[in-house]
């Protein structure tokens, strides 16, 4: 349920690297990290071209640039989505709009171990990295669903993927 340790510590690095570098801090700094990294994710969400900017930034600093990162990044959907449940393999997230389900990962954590439990409406970026779907583990707008909605976004899965419209 998450990604192998080297993969996860190569995305986490160049994903905060870009992400600092598209909000305009070119030098990582401790001090509100996360609060950094999410104000970085939203402006590349308003402002996608930002993205060469800041992979060009790196070029220039680091004498390898992980692409596999950048394309990953290129790739981030930031949505509202339903953390369903749990299987043996990953979690079970549904968009926002109920037309697809994706089979998720954490970077480093389980997601039910970041929140909590399962069942949750929550506001996250989700990438396509190292052949899987990975949260990228900025996590906000958290709701916690009642046993009706579970049930109701439980047959909206299971109607998704006989559909084929649930992806791995």
């Amino acid at each position: 349920m998450i990604l192998d340790a080297e993969d996860a510590q190569r995305f986490i690095r160049w994903y905060s690297l870009l992400l600092l570098a598209i909000r305009g801090e070119p030098v990582p700094d401790e001090a509100n990290l996360v609060e950094k990294l999410v104000q970085g994710r939203a402006r590349l969400m308003k402002e996608p071209a930002l993205l060469l900017e800041a992979k060009a930034q790196l070029a220039a600093r680091f004498a390898e640039v992980d692409f596999e990162v950048v394309a990953a990044v290129e790739s981030l959907e930031v949505r509202r989505w339903v953390y369903l449940r749990d299987s043996k393999l990953h979690s079970i997230f549904i968009d926002q709009a109920g037309d697809r389900a994706v089979a998720v990962v954490g970077l480093t954590d389980r997601l039910r171990t970041l929140l909590g439990g399962s069942g949750v409406y929550l506001e996250t970026g989700v990438v396509r990295y190292c052949g899987r779907f990975v949260c990228d583990g900025l996590i906000g707008q958290v709701v916690w669903l009642g046993p009706n909605y579970r049930e109701s976004f439980n047959e909206r899965y299971r109607e998704l993927k006989s559909a084929g419209r649930f992806y791995l």
